[in-house]
């Protein structure tokens, strides 16, 4: 398989929000890959609507978690096949207050062989499902960029965090589903949220932070 070469926009959410934005939980609904995805990676594909003004922050993670480890990496180990990896979405309500709302994706290496992951996921879009229209706006990245490694098994994460529609005037948009791909891949998961989320397309209203070795939450 070929890895798409530039790191694209684009992952999903579960989430409580207030004012105009309800609780959101989600779950991974089907591994189906998303109508604008080839199911493999390729040099030529594009990722689903990505925002232009993303950029990628700077820095290094210096805490391991548990189950992953930042460098050095074993070896002869590979980037993790996106194929390989399960995605799901969990909201952090507990977390969550004064505007600002939080959800966790996860990424979990299914395969038998160490492999690492790095970077923002490549796609994570909010979407209409009745119309699959992409909805909301994707601010830039946050957090810092670290290389995990993920032994088989083990697990990485990627924030989501939101600022409540409500309190902006602005042209909000309903999603009922997110499409979500590990950093450098096309091929993308359709996350179906239990309680929809309500985002504005202008200005944008969440960012999704680079993957890490340890959860937030």
């Amino acid at each position: 398989m070929k890895k798409i070469s530039a790191l694209c926009s684009g992952i999903a959410v579960i989430f409580f929000l207030t004012g105009c934005a309800g609780q959101v939980s989600g779950e991974a609904a089907s591994s189906t890959p998303s109508p604008t995805s080839t199911g493999h990676p390729s040099a030529s594909a594009s990722p689903v609507a990505p925002d232009p003004g993303q950029s990628e922050p700077t820095g290094e993670a210096s805490v391991p978690a548990i189950n992953a480890d930042v460098n050095p990496m074993p070896a002869g180990a590979a980037e993790c096949d996106g194929d390989n990896l399960d995605i799901s979405i969990a909201a952090q309500p507990m977390a969550s207050g004064a505007g600002s709302f939080f959800s966790e994706i996860t990424f979990t290496n299914t395969s038998s062989d160490a492999c690492w992951i790095e970077g923002p996921p490549s796609i994570f879009n909010l979407a209409d499902s009745a119309t699959g229209a992409i909805v909301g706006k994707r601010a830039a990245d946050s957090g810092m960029p670290a290389v995990v490694q993920l032994a088989p098994g083990a697990s990485a994460y990627s924030t989501i965090h939101f600022s409540n529609a409500g309190a902006y005037d602005c042209d909000t948009a309903v999603a009922d589903v997110a499409h979500v791909s590990p950093p450098n891949w096309d091929s993308s998961r359709t996350i179906t949220l239990e309680s929809p989320v309500i985002v504005c397309n202008t200005p944008a209203t969440y960012m999704v932070s680079w993957i890490s070795a340890t959860s937030l939450f």
